[in-house]
């Protein structure tokens, strides 16, 4: 019961902060009364909810939700970090409720046999987590280069 609760204080804190009037831009340095009452009841609701074993999470982003502009905007990064990835992880947490911790490659494998709710909420849960990774704001990412043996692949296939 303890994991359901964490993962609906987080599905709500990040419901909160999803349609909230706060801007998408990075963080200034300063902060508004709205947004310091905001992140303080955030951090109060986390914070009084006990920690459950078990329980995923919606990694943080390494970069703000607008960095990806032109290619992906600010608000659908939102959306899709603070609202589908964390319905994933709810409902991988309620899937694994009661049974050991695993990390979640290791989930993973067996996730044929686990069936729906940890194939899908699990699977949903590890891709996105690799998607945030793995994506950089375009002017990191011209300074990237695929690895000699994709290059080569990716040569091979397209030309």
């Amino acid at each position: 019961m303890a994991k359901l609760s964490v993962a609906l204080s987080v599905l709500l804190v990040g419901s909160t902060s999803a349609w909230s009037t706060i801007s998408m831009k990075a963080q200034t340095g300063s902060n508004t009364r709205r947004e310091i009452l905001q992140k303080g009841a955030a951090l109060a609701t986390v914070a009084s909810v006990p920690a459950a074993a078990n329980a995923y999470a919606v990694p943080d982003l390494k970069y703000p939700f607008e960095a990806l502009e032109p290619y992906i905007d600010a608000p659908t990064m939102k959306i899709h970090h603070d609202k589908h990835h964390a319905t994933y992880v709810a409902n991988i947490n309620k899937a694994t409720e009661g049974k050991p911790d695993v990390d979640i490659l290791e989930l993973q494998l067996n996730a044929l046999e686990a069936g729906p709710a940890v194939r899908n909420n699990g699977g949903g849960h590890y891709n996105h987590a690799f998607f945030w990774d793995e994506m950089a704001p375009p002017e990191e990412a011209k300074k990237t280069k695929p690895s000699a043996e994709l290059e080569a692949m990716i040569n091979k296939s397209f030309g």
